[in-house]
């Protein structure tokens, strides 16, 4: 399900307009993504975490030239699902 069906399905699940929908889908990856730039994991029960992480600097290998590199420090999150979402998804 990509953004613009998420938007379509609240719409016909809330009966509301499309536009209403799309402000509350914005409204929730705007405050999820400030809370990863403030280095903040999500929760949000029965459904999981969503974890902020810092990556290490670590040693890789370049395909093209086969030479050792150091792939620099990175952000990134995590998700882990709960227990409710793993029972959906496990019938």
């Amino acid at each position: 399900m990509n953004r613009k069906e998420l938007i379509n399905k609240i719409s016909e699940k809330e009966n509301i307009t499309k536009k209403e929908a799309e402000i509350y889908v914005d409204v929730v990856f705007d405050t999820i993504t400030d809370a990863f730039v403030n280095g903040e994991s999500v929760l949000i029960s029965g459904f999981g975490t969503f974890q902020f992480k810092d990556k290490q600097p670590r040693k890789g290998v370049s395909p093209k030239t086969g030479e050792y590199i150091t792939i620099p420090a990175s952000k990134t999150v995590s998700f882990k699902p709960s227990n409710k979402l793993k029972e959906a998804m496990n019938r």
